[in-house]
C-alpha cells in the first residue's frame, strides 16, 4: 500500500471517517475498525484508507445510519450523553450509569486512565444487563489491557483484567495473580478493593476478607454506596442479617433512591416473608432502574407472589421482547423472591451458560446461601470452575 493510502494518527483516522477521535477509538474496540500499531513506539497508530473503506462496507446498515444520523462524538459533550449503551431499551428510558468515562481519551489517547475507565464502563454495562457478555467482557479486557500497555503500574486496569479473567473466563487462579499485582501497587484505589471483594473474594466465599477490603476502600471514599451495599451482602452471607440490614438502611438514609440497596433489601425481606415491605421495595427498585434484569425479576416475582400474575407476566414479556438478553437472570430473580429455589436454580444454570457475571448478584446474601444448599450446587460450582469449598 502506498503512503498516500496511509493515515498516520487518530486525528487523521477520525477525520477520514468524519467523526470524533473518541468515536473512532470506540469503533476499534466494539466494531473492529482496522487500526495498526507500531510495536516499537508506544501509542503510535496508523491505518489505511482502503482497509477502512472495506470495513465500512461490511457494517450493518442500522449501525451506519444510526451513527450518521446522530451528532459526531464531541469530547466537549457529557460522556453519559455521547456514549450510549447499544441497547434496544434506550428509547424507552436511559439507565443511570455512573460516569466512568473520561473526556481525556479524546484529547490524549496515550493516557492510561481513560482506557481504564472505559473498561469499567463496559463491564458495568454487562453487569447491569445492558450489553451481552460476549460483547462487553472482551471489550472491557481490551481497554484495560491497553491501559496496562501504556503504563504497567496502573492498578485499576490490572483489577479489571482480573475481574474479566475470573468472572468470564473462570480462571480463578490467574485472577488471583492479577489482583495481587493490583493490590501491591503503591496506591490502591477503592475501586480496586471493590472489584477484588465483590467479584473475587465473595464468589470464593471469603466474606470476612471481602468486608475488610471494602471497609479499607470506604476509608478513602466513605460515600462509595456500592461498597456499602456489598458489605451488607457479605454480612447476610455470614448469617449476620441484623448488621446487614443496618448497612442497607444507612445507604438509603444517604440516598433513598439507590437502586442496588432497594433491590437487595427487598429480596432479603421477601426471603423472610415480609411481603408488604418487599412489594413496596420492588416497585421502588423498578422505578429507579427499570431496565436492570434483577429489578425486572424482583418486581415480577413479587407481583406473582402477591396475587397479580397478569402484570407479572406482562413485565417479563416486555423485558424479553425489548431486551432479548438477560431474561434468564430476571426469571431467576423472580423465582428467588417467590421462594421457588429449584426453579431459580434451573434459570441460574442458563445464566451461567450465558457467562453472565450478573449471576453473582443472584448468589449474593441469603439467596446465595439457599442456592449453595441445593443438590445442584456441586454441578454449578464445577461449571463455574470454582475451587473446592467455594
Amino acid at each position: 500500500m502506498s503512503t498516500d493510502d496511509r493515515l498516520d494518527s487518530w486525528k487523521e483516522i477520525a477525520g477520514y471517517l468524519k467523526r470524533g477521535v473518541w468515536t473512532a477509538q470506540r469503533w476499534e474496540i466494539v466494531a473492529g475498525l482496522p487500526v495498526r500499531r507500531v510495536a516499537t513506539e508506544r501509542g503510535v497508530v496508523y491505518a489505511f484508507r482502503s482497509e477502512i473503506d472495506r470495513w465500512w462496507r461490511r457494517q450493518p446498515p442500522e449501525r451506519t445510519h444510526q451513527e450518521a444520523a446522530g451528532n459526531p462524538l464531541d469530547v466537549s459533550a457529557p460522556i453519559s450523553e455521547t456514549l450510549s449503551p447499544p441497547s434496544p431499551l434506550a428509547p424507552r428510558s436511559r439507565m443511570p450509569v455512573r460516569t466512568f468515562l473520561s473526556q481525556g481519551i479524546g484529547v490524549d489517547p496515550d493516557l492510561p486512565r481513560p482506557h481504564t475507565n472505559l473498561a469499567v464502563y463496559f463491564f458495568t454495562l454487562v453487569a447491569m444487563g445492558l450489553i451481552r457478555p460476549d460483547e462487553g467482557m472482551p471489550a472491557a479486557r481490551a481497554s484495560a489491557q491497553r491501559a496496562i500497555d501504556l503504563d504497567p503500574s496502573t492498578a485499576d486496569a490490572h483489577a479489571l483484567v482480573a475481574t474479566v479473567v475470573g468472572l468470564y473466563e473462570c480462571d480463578w487462579r490467574e485472577a488471583e495473580r492479577l489482583f495481587a499485582i493490583a493490590l501491591t501497587r503503591q496506591s490502591v484505589s477503592p475501586t480496586v478493593r471493590f472489584h477484588y471483594a465483590t467479584w473475587f473474594l465473595s464468589p470464593l466465599r471469603r466474606h470476612a476478607d471481602a468486608i475488610t477490603q471494602l471497609r479499607l476502600g470506604l476509608i478513602e471514599d466513605p460515600l462509595y454506596l456500592l461498597a456499602r451495599v456489598q458489605i451488607a451482602m457479605e454480612l447476610y452471607s455470614l448469617g449476620r442479617s441484623g448488621e446487614g440490614l443496618a448497612e442497607l438502611e444507612q445507604v438509603l438514609i444517604i440516598d433513598s433512591h439507590f437502586g442496588p440497596a432497594l433491590g437487595f433489601l427487598g429480596r432479603e425481606h421477601a426471603l423472610r416473608r415480609r411481603f408488604d415491605e418487599a412489594m413496596s421495595l420492588a416497585e421502588r427498585t423498578f422505578a429507579v432502574i427499570p431496565q436492570h434484569p434483577n429489578a425486572v425479576g424482583f418486581l415480577a416475582g413479587m407481583l406473582r407472589r402477591t396475587g397479580n400474575p397478569s402484570r407479572s407476566r406482562e413485565i417479563l414479556d416486555t423485558f424479553e421482547r425489548e431486551c432479548g438478553w438477560g431474561v434468564s437472570r430476571a426469571n431467576a430473580e423472580s423465582h428467588i423472591v417467590c421462594g421457588e429455589v429449584d426453579a431459580a436454580v434451573e434459570r441460574i444454570k442458563t445464566t451461567v451458560a450465558e457467562r453472565d457475571p450478573g449471576v453473582w448478584l443472584l448468589l449474593a446474601g441469603s439467596a446465595g446461601t439457599l442456592i449453595r444448599s441445593t443438590r445442584d450446587w456441586p454441578a454449578l460450582r464445577k461449571r463455574l470452575k470454582l475451587p473446592d469449598g467455594a
